[in-house]
């Protein structure tokens, strides 16, 4: 049950979802329920692990930092901390849910679907985790390129402010994302307040495979994107019901200034959008069960698709395996 854009599971309802996600479908004995077999009545043996979902379990801001003036004490803070903790409230108690789902999870392909939905999930264990009833505008797939050495995710020149942690580069193995043109991203969604999203243009996910263990996970995630000015001016949603703008919160910005005799920008300009403000977030994100009604991608037949540059074949045209490719994949 959806309660002002929160989620209310009764006691009598948990079990029957839990159910309703672990049931298999015909003979597809995977852990996961949707697939070929699922989908098709058609079952490979031994059956696929596609797709494979991954959910955030940690969020932060780490560039730009957000700066709020405190009427009480009169000064300027950084209140980086204060938007960090509020976002893993949400996360937390299960109010939000970025899900990264790859068809297939398999590092030696060089090209993989990736999808990013603002997913709804249900604690456990395992946690299940769903696209069904997800609205279209807050999900987007776009193709990643495995890495088997080197690094993933690139940094926008002259983008990052030397005061911060800096975003890391995700070791390989490691995946990449090609340039999603636009894409909301879901920081918060408090019971009877309009969700929080930020509206991002040529986003960018990249981190770092560590699934040898239990839960499998990836980690020494980046996100990051563009926010232009226009949008920056206007209410991304609420916050303890405040409504947030991201520009009153930005140096450079109509943020106020820590030291009134040191100003500084965080402000950046894009050669397309003008100016406005690249945003970086770190992430961490843990396999989940999975659940959805698309079929799985039918199998690349030789000759076609475009290479990746990395010997993998890539289905859509203009992707590279650096990411860097923004004819690939649109927004909502």
């Amino acid at each position: 049950m959806l309660v002002a854009g929160r989620r209310l599971v009764t006691a009598r309802m948990r079990p029957a979802l839990a159910l309703a996600v672990g049931l298999l479908g015909g003979c597809y004995s995977s852990d996961y329920l949707e697939g070929l077999c699922a989908n098709t009545g058609v079952c490979p043996d031994p059956p696929p692990e596609s797709p494979v979902a991954f959910r955030i379990t940690s969020l932060e801001l780490v560039d730009p930092h957000t700066y709020t003036f405190d009427p009480v004490l009169g000064v300027c803070t950084d209140s980086t901390a204060t938007l960090n903790g509020f976002i893993a409230q949400g996360i937390a108690d299960y109010d939000v849910s970025n899900v990264l789902v790859l068809r297939p999870l398999d590092l030696k392909s060089a090209v993989a679907k990736l999808q990013f939905v603002s997913a709804l999930c249900i604690a456990g264990s395992p946690t299940n985790c769903t696209d069904r009833m997800i609205a279209g505008t807050h999900t987007v797939d776009i193709d990643a390129f495995n890495r088997e050495a080197g690094a993933c995710g690139n940094t926008e020149p002259n983008s990052l402010n030397a005061a911060y942690d800096a975003p890391p580069r995700p070791p390989a193995p490691c995946l990449v994302s090609a340039k999603i043109a636009g894409t909301p991203v879901r920081l918060a969604a408090q019971a009877g307040m309009t969700p929080l999203d930020l509206a991002l243009v040529e986003v960018e996910i990249a981190a770092a495979y560590a699934i040898d263990g239990q839960p499998q996970k990836l980690v020494q995630g980046v996100l990051r994107g563009f926010m232009p000015a226009a949008t920056a001016m206007l209410a991304a949603g609420q916050a303890n019901g405040i409504s947030f703008v991201p520009w009153n919160v930005l140096a450079g910005g109509a943020g106020c200034q820590a030291d009134a005799m040191n100003t500084f920008s965080d402000i950046d300009n894009h050669g397309l959008y003008g100016q406005g403000v690249w945003m970086y977030f770190n992430f961490t994100a843990e396999r989940v069960q999975w659940a959805t009604d698309r079929p799985e991608p039918m199998a690349e037949t030789a000759g076609t698709g475009d290479t990746d540059g990395t010997g993998g074949t890539a289905a859509t045209t203009g992707a590279t395996a650096d990411g860097t490719a923004t004819t690939v994949g649109t927004g909502p």
